[in-house]
């Protein structure tokens, strides 16, 4: 249950639709990437300052890393406002690796690549990918640069359309699509498989609840019980392809994508249907974990988690 003092993160406004992306495009092209980055480190410590509860989640966040890790903790000390600054300054720079991305600045010769023969299995065949809000999936754009391949993209974002449109004025050949919808059922696995029977990708966020209530599961994510949703893993199971969970992100200096094969296809027998999907989504939960330990700064939900 989501408490009151702690919003979900759909009730969070968001500041500044598309504008922020507009302007950071603006600056990229008046003075390229150093330009930017000026900018960011002013407009993230304004952020910093003003916006509380995104400050507060980020030291939770990392506080909660912190004590699970135990002796491999990527912090010698217990985290303070400091490293929530630089949390927050990662999320800004981390949108002008999206813009690259768009942009297609970024090759696969500047990737370090892990797993990428389970998802060169997959070009022009159908497949579920799995992410979270950490990192920035965008680099998938370099993988597959030689290759023509369609991503659909679900979001839970009423201004999709205008994204879509941005992204082709960004790039008039972009091949990724934002598909809005408000929860996930049979309708959307109907569409999303005429998607997949054209050998296109669909990418699902396994850690955003639906705008609209939906399903969760309680699963410790950092010691502590988080609520994930079922809806990605219901979806993953109708359609019956191949199921992989894609980190991609900047770890010292370099930009890593680790691909990991979840399933050749999700199977959730009637009898123990809730211990399956619970298995399946744990072991999503434990990649994530070792991911945030390996990155911590690379994870991008300033909100309560936990809401606890």
């Amino acid at each position: 249950m989501t408490s009151s003092s702690s919003p979900r993160w759909s009730q969070l406004k968001e500041r500044g639709g598309l504008l922020p992306l507009n302007l950071m495009l603006l600056f990229y092209r008046l003075g390229g990437r150093k330009l930017c980055q000026l900018i960011l480190y002013v407009v993230i410590f304004w952020y910093w300052i003003f916006a509380s509860s995104a400050r507060q989640a980020s030291q939770l966040y990392l506080q909660k890393l912190h004590r699970f890790a135990g002796e491999h903790s990527p912090f010698e000390k217990q985290p303070n406002w400091k490293n929530s600054f630089q949390h927050l300054l990662q999320f800004g720079l981390c949108i002008l690796d999206k813009i690259e991305g768009w942009l297609g600045r970024i090759s696969e010769q500047q990737l370090e690549l892990h797993g990428h023969e389970q998802l060169r299995a997959q070009y022009q065949k159908g497949a579920v990918i799995l992410v979270s809000h950490f990192g920035n999936i965008e680099l998938l754009r370099a993988l597959k640069s030689e290759h023509v391949q369609k991503i659909n993209v679900l979001v839970y974002q009423k201004h999709a359309a205008k994204f879509n449109q941005f992204l082709k004025q960004l790039n008039s050949h972009a091949d990724i699509s934002l598909l809005p919808v408000d929860e996930l059922g049979i309708e959307t696995a109907i569409y999303l498989q005429e998607k997949l029977d054209q050998g296109e990708w669909i990418i699902i966020a396994a850690d955003r609840i639906p705008v609209q209530s939906g399903r969760v599961q309680a699963i410790p994510f950092l010691g502590c019980d988080a609520n994930w949703p079922q809806g990605a893993w219901i979806l993953a199971s109708l359609l019956k392809v191949p199921v992989l969970a894609i980190f991609s992100y900047q770890f010292d200096r370099a930009l890593h994508v680790y691909v990991h094969q979840l399933a050749e296809q999700l199977s959730f027998p009637r009898q123990t249907r809730c211990e399956a999907m619970q298995n399946i989504m744990r072991r999503y939960v434990e990649l994530l974990e070792q991911h945030c330990i390996r990155a911590p700064y690379q994870w991008f939900n300033f909100y309560n988690f936990w809401n606890k």
